[in-house]
Protein backbone atom coordinates (compact mmCIF):
# COMPACT_ATOMS: atom_id res chain seq x y z
CA UNK A 1 0.00 0.00 0.00
CA UNK A 2 1.72 3.54 -1.35
CA UNK A 3 0.03 6.16 1.58
CA UNK A 4 0.07 9.58 0.25
CA UNK A 5 -0.10 11.08 3.44
CA UNK A 6 0.87 11.12 7.22
CA UNK A 7 0.13 12.27 10.29
CA UNK A 8 1.84 12.57 13.54
CA UNK A 9 0.28 13.11 16.98
CA UNK A 10 2.62 14.98 19.51
CA UNK A 11 6.07 16.79 18.90
CA UNK A 12 8.39 15.34 21.35
CA UNK A 13 11.51 14.48 20.58
CA UNK A 14 10.54 10.93 19.06
CA UNK A 15 8.06 12.58 17.25
CA UNK A 16 10.10 15.29 16.04
CA UNK A 17 12.61 12.84 14.72
CA UNK A 18 9.67 10.85 13.26
CA UNK A 19 8.44 13.78 11.54
CA UNK A 20 11.94 15.19 10.09
CA UNK A 21 12.76 11.67 8.98
CA UNK A 22 9.10 10.72 7.12
CA UNK A 23 7.45 13.93 6.30
CA UNK A 24 9.72 14.13 2.86
CA UNK A 25 8.21 10.79 1.65
CA UNK A 26 4.41 12.39 1.56
CA UNK A 27 2.32 14.92 -0.54
CA UNK A 28 0.26 15.96 2.58
CA UNK A 29 2.20 15.56 5.88
CA UNK A 30 0.44 17.37 8.98
CA UNK A 31 1.73 17.54 12.83
CA UNK A 32 -1.30 17.27 15.75
CA UNK A 33 -0.03 18.73 18.78
CA UNK A 34 -2.12 18.86 22.22
CA UNK A 35 -0.31 22.13 23.89
CA UNK A 36 0.89 25.82 22.13
CA UNK A 37 4.07 25.14 22.94
CA UNK A 38 4.55 21.98 20.87
CA UNK A 39 2.86 24.21 18.33
CA UNK A 40 5.40 26.44 18.40
CA UNK A 41 7.95 24.31 18.32
CA UNK A 42 6.62 21.97 15.33
CA UNK A 43 6.13 25.21 13.01
CA UNK A 44 9.41 26.83 14.30
CA UNK A 45 10.97 22.97 12.56
CA UNK A 46 8.85 23.99 9.33
CA UNK A 47 5.82 21.82 9.94
CA UNK A 48 2.45 22.31 9.67
CA UNK A 49 0.52 22.11 12.77
CA UNK A 50 -2.36 22.38 14.59
CA UNK A 51 -3.86 21.92 18.13
CA UNK A 52 -6.05 19.33 18.65
CA UNK A 53 -7.97 17.19 21.99
CA UNK A 54 -8.70 13.99 23.00
CA UNK A 55 -12.49 14.58 22.59
CA UNK A 56 -12.28 15.13 18.71
CA UNK A 57 -14.71 13.42 16.61
CA UNK A 58 -11.83 13.51 13.68
CA UNK A 59 -14.20 15.32 11.20
CA UNK A 60 -11.17 17.09 10.12
CA UNK A 61 -8.99 14.52 9.52
CA UNK A 62 -11.90 13.01 7.28
CA UNK A 63 -12.33 17.09 5.45
CA UNK A 64 -8.88 17.40 4.73
CA UNK A 65 -7.32 13.41 4.10
CA UNK A 66 -8.03 10.65 1.70
CA UNK A 67 -8.69 8.23 4.90
CA UNK A 68 -7.56 5.17 2.07
CA UNK A 69 -4.28 6.65 1.32
CA UNK A 70 -3.49 7.80 5.49
CA UNK A 71 -1.18 6.61 8.14
CA UNK A 72 -0.29 8.12 11.29
CA UNK A 73 2.18 8.12 13.86
CA UNK A 74 0.62 8.55 17.60
CA UNK A 75 3.92 9.82 19.31
CA UNK A 76 1.89 11.76 22.45
CA UNK A 77 4.14 12.06 25.97
CA UNK A 78 1.63 10.20 28.20
CA UNK A 79 1.42 6.50 27.64
CA UNK A 80 -2.03 6.60 29.07
CA UNK A 81 -2.98 9.51 26.66
CA UNK A 82 -1.55 7.80 23.58
CA UNK A 83 -3.47 4.85 24.27
CA UNK A 84 -6.92 6.91 24.14
CA UNK A 85 -5.83 8.55 21.15
CA UNK A 86 -5.13 5.15 19.63
CA UNK A 87 -8.35 3.92 20.49
CA UNK A 88 -10.18 7.20 19.64
CA UNK A 89 -8.93 6.70 15.88
CA UNK A 90 -9.61 2.89 15.77
CA UNK A 91 -13.05 3.24 16.61
CA UNK A 92 -13.44 6.85 13.84
CA UNK A 93 -11.15 4.54 11.31
CA UNK A 94 -11.76 0.92 11.58
CA UNK A 95 -8.55 0.22 8.71
CA UNK A 96 -6.15 3.03 9.54
CA UNK A 97 -3.16 2.15 9.75
CA UNK A 98 -1.44 3.21 13.16
CA UNK A 99 1.49 3.19 14.43
CA UNK A 100 2.15 4.33 18.13
CA UNK A 101 5.20 4.62 20.40
CA UNK A 102 5.34 3.29 23.87
CA UNK A 103 7.30 3.66 26.72
CA UNK A 104 7.63 0.21 28.13
CA UNK A 105 6.46 -3.31 26.82
CA UNK A 106 3.30 -3.00 29.70
CA UNK A 107 1.78 0.14 27.43
CA UNK A 108 2.95 -1.56 24.28
CA UNK A 109 0.89 -4.10 25.06
CA UNK A 110 -2.21 -1.67 25.92
CA UNK A 111 -1.81 0.09 22.47
CA UNK A 112 -1.74 -3.22 20.44
CA UNK A 113 -5.41 -3.67 22.61
CA UNK A 114 -6.16 -0.37 21.95
CA UNK A 115 -5.92 -1.18 17.77
CA UNK A 116 -2.47 -0.21 17.22
CA UNK A 117 -1.12 -1.98 14.06
CA UNK A 118 2.30 -1.48 14.80
CA UNK A 119 3.94 -0.13 18.19
CA UNK A 120 7.58 0.40 19.27
CA UNK A 121 8.54 0.72 22.91
CA UNK A 122 10.74 3.16 23.55
CA UNK A 123 11.93 2.15 26.87
CA UNK A 124 14.96 3.90 28.23
CA UNK A 125 16.64 4.88 24.70
CA UNK A 126 16.72 8.95 24.19
CA UNK A 127 15.66 10.47 21.12
CA UNK A 128 19.28 10.49 20.40
CA UNK A 129 19.24 7.41 19.82
CA UNK A 130 16.92 7.64 16.74
CA UNK A 131 18.82 10.61 15.97
CA UNK A 132 21.96 8.34 15.79
CA UNK A 133 20.11 5.93 13.39
CA UNK A 134 19.15 8.45 10.72
CA UNK A 135 22.74 9.69 10.69
CA UNK A 136 23.64 6.18 9.10
CA UNK A 137 22.52 5.74 5.73
CA UNK A 138 22.67 2.29 5.76
CA UNK A 139 20.42 2.62 8.78
CA UNK A 140 17.61 4.06 6.88
CA UNK A 141 16.23 0.91 5.28
CA UNK A 142 16.32 -0.80 8.82
CA UNK A 143 13.97 2.34 10.40
CA UNK A 144 12.11 1.89 7.33
CA UNK A 145 11.01 -1.85 8.14
CA UNK A 146 10.54 -1.02 11.74
CA UNK A 147 8.06 1.75 11.04
CA UNK A 148 6.35 0.14 8.51
CA UNK A 149 6.79 -3.51 7.49
CA UNK A 150 5.88 -6.06 9.85
CA UNK A 151 9.20 -7.71 10.66
CA UNK A 152 11.16 -8.75 13.29
CA UNK A 153 13.74 -6.32 13.90
CA UNK A 154 13.55 -4.90 17.34
CA UNK A 155 15.54 -2.24 19.11
CA UNK A 156 16.90 -3.44 22.65
CA UNK A 157 19.12 -3.17 25.73
CA UNK A 158 21.26 -5.71 26.94
CA UNK A 159 23.34 -5.26 30.04
CA UNK A 160 26.89 -6.48 30.50
CA UNK A 161 27.00 -9.19 32.80
CA UNK A 162 30.28 -9.70 35.25
CA UNK A 163 30.91 -13.06 33.48
CA UNK A 164 30.58 -11.87 30.27
CA UNK A 165 33.34 -12.23 27.35
CA UNK A 166 33.34 -8.17 26.29
CA UNK A 167 34.09 -7.04 29.33
CA UNK A 168 37.13 -5.16 29.40
CA UNK A 169 37.28 -4.76 25.44
CA UNK A 170 36.42 -1.82 23.63
CA UNK A 171 33.87 -1.31 21.20
CA UNK A 172 36.00 -1.14 18.38
CA UNK A 173 37.40 -4.61 19.20
CA UNK A 174 34.62 -6.76 18.30
CA UNK A 175 32.56 -6.75 14.91
CA UNK A 176 29.37 -7.04 16.08
CA UNK A 177 27.38 -6.96 12.59
CA UNK A 178 29.50 -9.58 10.98
CA UNK A 179 29.89 -12.01 14.10
CA UNK A 180 26.73 -11.60 15.55
CA UNK A 181 24.54 -9.81 12.71
CA UNK A 182 23.09 -7.13 15.46
CA UNK A 183 24.04 -3.33 15.16
CA UNK A 184 25.00 -1.49 18.42
CA UNK A 185 23.78 2.13 17.93
CA UNK A 186 25.30 2.93 21.24
CA UNK A 187 26.58 2.18 24.77
CA UNK A 188 25.03 3.49 28.12
CA UNK A 189 28.05 4.02 30.57
CA UNK A 190 26.96 2.92 33.99
CA UNK A 191 29.91 3.99 35.96
CA UNK A 192 28.99 7.40 34.32
CA UNK A 193 25.56 7.62 35.85
CA UNK A 194 23.79 6.83 32.35
CA UNK A 195 25.68 8.41 29.85
CA UNK A 196 25.16 7.58 26.06
CA UNK A 197 28.15 7.00 23.87
CA UNK A 198 27.18 6.72 20.06
CA UNK A 199 29.09 4.09 17.71
CA UNK A 200 29.11 6.39 14.77
CA UNK A 201 31.13 9.32 16.71
CA UNK A 202 34.09 7.17 16.59
CA UNK A 203 34.08 7.03 20.48
CA UNK A 204 35.76 3.75 21.00
CA UNK A 205 34.29 2.93 24.67
CA UNK A 206 35.33 0.53 27.03
CA UNK A 207 33.17 -1.78 28.19
CA UNK A 208 32.61 -2.68 32.19
CA UNK A 209 29.93 -4.40 33.65
CA UNK A 210 26.68 -2.99 34.21
CA UNK A 211 26.78 -1.14 30.78
CA UNK A 212 24.15 -1.00 28.71
CA UNK A 213 24.93 -1.98 25.08
CA UNK A 214 21.59 -0.47 23.05
CA UNK A 215 21.41 -2.87 19.64
CA UNK A 216 19.15 -3.31 17.11
CA UNK A 217 18.50 -6.66 15.03
CA UNK A 218 16.37 -9.42 14.17
CA UNK A 219 14.77 -10.98 17.29
CA UNK A 220 16.30 -14.54 16.45
CA UNK A 221 19.94 -12.82 16.55
CA UNK A 222 19.16 -10.47 19.49
CA UNK A 223 18.50 -13.58 21.33
CA UNK A 224 21.22 -15.69 20.45
CA UNK A 225 23.63 -12.24 20.83
CA UNK A 226 22.03 -12.30 24.10
CA UNK A 227 22.83 -15.68 25.27
CA UNK A 228 26.38 -15.38 23.57
CA UNK A 229 26.90 -12.22 25.80
CA UNK A 230 26.44 -14.13 28.97
CA UNK A 231 29.86 -16.16 28.33
CA UNK A 232 33.01 -15.90 29.88
CA UNK A 233 35.97 -16.38 28.53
Amino acid sequence: MIYKSALVFGFNEYAKQIALQISGEYPSFAVFVMTEAEKTSARLAGFEAELFDLSEDWKSIEERFNINELIVFCALDNDAENVFLTISLRATFENLPIIALAGDHESAEKMKSAGANKVMPILQITAGIISEMLEKPTVTEVLHDIFYEDSKLKIAQITVSKGSFVVGKHLHDIDWGNEYDVLVLAIVDFQLGATFSFTSRGHNHHIDPDDILVVIGYEDKIAAFSKAMEVSV
